[in-house]
């Protein structure tokens, strides 16, 4: 608005010849491909928004097929969850022997193939995971862990908040949730779960940076480190959005019960992270269809002992 008398002159124009480094010349390399005296006419041509010559569009043409090649790995890697992407030289098998002696959970559950667990679990030893939940909406699927991952080394422990003492009801619900100890293995997922009245529930914590809310999360955030067999892209991309539905639902101030029985399969009794979450948040509620109260039998008698 106002023009003010500059206290020091200064150049308008000021050469700069110290420089720290040189960047890429991203146009000569765009146009590497052309011949050198037509270079100047070209790239002025396109400074002026003229029309490109065959030659020039093919060029960039062939730049962009590359990126969209980059871009297609990437989305491929993404879909599988496979964040840090482990070379294969770096996966370790664990031999059916270790799988037998280190955990004390029900041996009739456990897998009988052999199974490759993420280099991630790295991450999962090193820092411990604290989970807060609430004993008015408890995550059952926390029951599930050592079942769903039995050749993991689990050390899961349970404690109760001093605001929680006195409450009788919340005790007699937790009463359910029975520490999981595992004394044969160096390398132990160590999870301490703080029942506590917290809404929402439960809350995920791994770092002071690293904090997620809800059972979707809880068992994404074990699956992405202990997955024993990725599966296949578009199993992978359904099954993400069916734990995407869930999460919705769940979030939602109406009751939308009637979309969970929805998601469910008679047949499909398989014991993965889409049916535990769905288990879970059924067994809290009552009165479900026979068909769905016969699905929701099944899992309880396998998973609360």
């Amino acid at each position: 608005m106002y023009k003010l008398k500059p206290v020091v002159p200064v150049p308008m124009l000021i050469e700069n010849t110290c420089r720290m480094y040189k960047l890429k010349d991203l146009q000569q390399m765009s146009f590497s491909g052309v011949p050198m005296s037509d270079k100047s006419d070209e790239l002025e041509d396109i400074n002026d928004e003229t029309q490109l010559s065959d030659q020039e569009i093919q060029v960039l043409l062939e730049k962009q097929n590359e990126v969209l090649k980059i871009l297609e790995q990437l989305e491929l890697r993404l879909s599988k969850l496979d964040v840090k992407f482990p070379n294969a030289k770096d996966i370790v098998p664990i031999s059916e022997k270790q799988q037998s002696t280190q955990c004390n959970v029900n041996k009739e559950h456990k897998s009988n193939s052999k199974s490759v667990i993420n280099n991630d679990i790295k991450n999962l030893i090193k820092n411990d995971t604290v989970v807060f939940a609430d004993p008015e909406d408890p995550p059952y699927s926390l029951l599930a862990l050592p079942i769903l991952w039995p050749a993991v080394a689990w050390d899961i422990s349970y404690h109760v908040h001093s605001s929680v003492l006195k409450d009788l009801e919340a005790l007699g619900t937790i009463k359910a949730f029975k520490n999981v100890n595992c004394k044969h293995s160096n390398n132990i997922v160590k999870v301490f779960v703080i029942w506590q009245h917290i809404k929402p529930s439960p809350k995920v914590v791994r770092s002071p940076t690293d904090l997620s809310i809800g059972e979707v999360s809880l068992l994404r955030t074990f699956n992405q480190c202990l997955a024993t067999q990725p599966l296949a892209v578009a199993d992978q991309i359904k099954s993400n959005k069916v734990l995407d539905l869930i999460n919705e639902i769940v979030d939602s101030t109406n009751d939308r019960t009637a979309e969970l029985h929805n998601l469910i399969m008679e047949s499909n009794t398989k014991l993965d992270i889409t049916n535990i979450v769905i288990w879970s948040l059924l067994y809290k509620k009552s009165e479900h269809p026979s068909k769905i109260e016969k699905w929701l039998s099944h899992f309880t008698k396998i998973i609360i002992v």
